[in-house]
This record gives structure tokens, C-alpha cells and sequence, in this order.
């Protein structure tokens, strides 16, 4: 079943590097969009494939671990460091 949080889908929280000194949590498909487009190449197929998944899940399609899983495979082929991954 798909979580809410005030009306958005969500998803386990990730927890990613986003400087040096500082560690962003993002847990809806708003929150990782944004993520995605500020550290990923839009080139990458992973890049491509998360974003189409959280465009799913916002539209109530999408399981939100496949989701996550998305997520995490865009952020660590660009680099950046996701805890627990």
C-alpha cells in the first residue's frame, strides 16, 4: 500500500551526502526529483529510470520500494554517497 505524509505518496526515508557536511533525507517523490535533477546527469539511464519512477509514484503507480531502489541506483551511479546503501 502507498504511504501518505499530508496528502503525498512516500516512501522509506534515504538519507544521501548532499555536501561535505551535511546529510538530506528525502522520503516523497517531490523531495527526490529534486534531488535527482540537482545531482544526476540527466543522461544516465538510472537518472532516467528514477525519474520516471517517482513521476509514477506521485500518479499512485508506482510501488515505493521499487521507488527508493530507483532513487538510490541514480544517486550512488552519480557519485553521491547514500547512507545505508
Amino acid at each position: 500500500m502507498l504511504g501518505h505524509a499530508e496528502g503525498r505518496r512516500t516512501v522509506r526515508p534515504v538519507s544521501y551526502q548532499e555536501t561535505d557536511s551535511r546529510f538530506r533525507i528525502v522520503n516523497d517523490a517531490n523531495s527526490m526529483g529534486k534531488a535527482l535533477m540537482e545531482h544526476c546527469d540527466p543522461a544516465d539511464p538510472a537518472y532516467r529510470q528514477a525519474a520516471g519512477s517517482c513521476i509514477a509514484l506521485a500518479e499512485g503507480t508506482a510501488e515505493p520500494e521499487q521507488v527508493r531502489a530507483d532513487f538510490i541506483q541514480a544517486m550512488t551511479s552519480a557519485g553521491v554517497f547514500v547512507r545505508g546503501a
